[in-house]
């Protein structure tokens, strides 16, 4: 039932009750659809205490109306409840069925948050993908190109195919800008250990970047090729918690300390 001014109304069980008695068709012998009979027995019935004696004309056909009305005003109540359930803002019963729809919850996904997930458009430039990385703590940046599949005859340019390459698949190369970036935790170098440091080796893993990865695979399409390229992010030096000095340390993993003054303590640079 809907009233001028209030386009969507959700009916109350007297209106339900009401709307219910004006089905029944007209005359004398169906008083329940008179519009005042369904009034005085709805006052009539809150009095009631127990089973009444007598019933006053027309209400044995208003009682049945009620009952009638009682469960068509229970369905027209789930619809309203249900009408809620098609948007974010206001759905409640089925928020695990939301969930499921939009792969929630995700700890890669760009938006973890149902209703904004639901609003996102997504994109295909750049200017997109920098945007939810932002989002998530990481400064990049990113150009495109295509490795073309096969050339005219006569156009082909010698020098130009890839040993390996992904004939036919467009690129995408991002930049990482790790100094920029808060959610990029630095790794920490690896301590050398006695008789196991070699010159030239590097002290620490490449910087992990897997937080940024897994979120860009969730927005760039994945018909594309990404390429990562990693600026800055130097590792940070091991340090004893106790002075904050560098150590070596022994093949325990625990730090040698200097107790006979030779010195072999090493400053951080």
């Amino acid at each position: 039932m809907s009233k001028p001014d209030t386009p969507f109304h959700c009916p109350t069980l007297f209106e339900s009750f009401v709307a219910t008695c004006a089905l029944w068709p007209r005359g004398r012998a169906w008083p329940v659809s008179d519009g005042v009979t369904p009034f005085r027995f709805w006052d009539w019935i809150a009095t009631v205490v127990g089973v009444p004696l007598s019933w006053p004309t027309g209400f044995v056909q208003t009682g049945y109306s009620a009952a009638i009305a009682v469960v068509r005003n229970y369905i027209e109540t789930r619809l309203c409840a249900l009408r809620l359930e098609f948007w974010c803002a206001s759905e409640s019963e089925t928020h695990d069925q939301w969930m499921i729809e939009y792969g929630l919850p995700d700890s890669c996904d760009p938006f973890p948050d149902l209703c904004t997930k639901v609003a996102a458009l997504g994109g295909t430039r750049c200017e997109y993908y920098a945007a939810v990385a932002s989002r998530a703590g990481w400064t990049i940046s990113c150009e495109t190109f295509l490795n073309a599949c096969g050339a005219v005859i006569g156009c082909a340019q010698t020098g130009c195919d890839e040993v390996g390459g992904h004939a036919g698949s467009a690129y995408l190369v991002i930049d990482v800008f790790l100094d920029d970036s808060p959610s990029y935790v630095a790794a920490v170098e690896s301590p050398p250990y006695i008789g196991n440091f070699q010159i030239g080796f590097s002290l620490a893993c490449e910087p992990d970047i897997s937080p940024l990865k897994c979120i860009l695979d969730r927005v760039v399409h994945a018909h594309l090729v990404i390429a990562y390229q990693t600026h800055g992010g130097n590792p940070q030096p091991p340090v004893d918690p106790d002075d904050g000095r560098a150590y070596l340390v022994d093949t325990d993993a625990a730090f040698i300390i200097d107790t006979d003054g030779s010195n072999i303590k090493v400053e951080p640079t």
